[in-house]
């Protein structure tokens, strides 16, 4: 489920990315025509487009997905044509309500953007200045040259990791010269490959006056989505109940280390066959320092990349998001750090004064 999401959230950053303009001389570095792009102050604000993304696992593609997007300022319309399931899903953003229809489960939900604002409305080219930021140390620029994609010149930039085991993997990046728009993305990520290319684009486009509305039958119910996932979202726990759940005792971080400031149970049975327990540890001032995520070691996703030994056991840094993943008797324990100053070193270290819950 974790590792879902974060591929997820990644995949979204990346898609939507937008270069803001840069020097279309050939001879300079592509550190520095990104450089040149994310100080411009050209950006794109309206545009409507094709795109299919696809997902591989080795060879087996897993996904395959037709998007359409529309978008025009805070205004944004992307219906999502699932080729594989068969599935088509809307959704509509108009800077102050989302809505999202599923045509194959005859389900529609709305959710206030208002308090997201400044996040919703955020330009490709700024989620490339964040996604940029983050790549800064752990990854190396190349330019490859020139092609031509959708009738124009595109740059082609390869962004390759420093270390194997980096969450965000080896990139490319097809950048029209003009707009400085994305026009294709290839992510590589151990033996998961994401493939994403525009077929249209149209960045002068002339959209209709129903353009972004959402045909919804009357007979479907609007449910509120926040409402929806707080049914679906944890439940405060004890440890007597979260031994309970995971079905034996547990590690946990000594009070005179952490305090711990919450403990919730995350209900997987329904998908994945288990129960994860979150726990979020703070500061004596109440300050956010880190959470522990543990379930039952999964049979299918086994810790490959050990660059770390935790309590006599294999374990896995992951940079990008200060994550650290070890299993031990028949659990899978994944730290999130959250805290700026606090680094892997003295997490690993306090992780040797862990204790089973059933002595806490």
């Amino acid at each position: 489920m974790k590792f879902t999401w974060r591929k997820g959230l990644i995949l979204l950053s990346l898609i939507t990315l937008i270069l803001g303009g840069c020097s279309q001389n050939m001879e300079v570095s592509a550190e520095e025509i990104i450089q040149n792009a994310i100080e411009s102050e050209k950006d794109v604000n309206a545009y409507q487009g094709v795109a299919e993304m696809k997902m591989f696992e080795g060879e087996e593609m897993t996904q395959h997905i037709i998007l359409e997007e529309y978008v025009e300022g805070e205004k944004r319309k992307v219906v999502t044509n699932d080729q594989v399931l068969k599935q088509e899903v809307e959704v509509l953003n108009d800077g102050t309500t989302m809505l999202i229809y599923d045509k194959a489960n005859n389900q529609a939900q709305e959710m206030d953007t208002t308090e997201f604002v400044d996040f919703a409305g955020i330009s490709p080219k700024e989620q490339f200045k964040t996604m940029m930021g983050m790549m800064g140390e752990s990854h190396t620029y190349e330019m490859v040259g020139e092609e031509q994609m959708l009738d124009a010149d595109t740059f082609h930039i390869r962004v390759k990791a420093n270390e194997a085991d980096n969450l965000l993997g080896d990139m490319e990046l097809w950048v029209d010269q003009k707009t400085w728009f994305v026009v294709k993305l290839v992510s590589e990520t151990g033996d998961i490959r994401t493939e994403f290319e525009y077929t249209e684009l149209d960045f002068s486009p002339d959209f209709a006056d129903d353009t972004f509305t959402l045909d919804i039958p009357e007979d479907i119910e609007i449910t509120n989505l926040e409402e929806d996932l707080e049914e679906l979202g944890p439940e405060t726990v004890t440890v007597k109940e979260a031994e309970e759940a995971l079905g034996q005792a547990f590690l946990v971080f000594p009070e005179e280390a952490y305090h711990l400031a919450s403990m919730q149970m995350y209900d997987f049975s329904a998908g994945l066959n288990r129960h994860e327990l979150e726990l979020m540890y703070s500061s004596k001032e109440n300050i956010p320092l880190f959470s522990l995520s543990v379930f039952p070691t999964p049979d299918d996703m086994p810790v490959e990349e050990a660059d770390l030994e935790i309590r006599g056991n294999a374990a896995e840094y992951e940079e990008v998001i200060k994550s650290i993943v070890w299993d031990e008797d028949g659990l899978r324990y994944s730290i999130v750090i959250t805290h700026p100053d606090i680094d892997e070193e003295e997490i690993v270290k306090s992780t040797e004064r862990m204790i089973l819950s059933s002595e806490k």
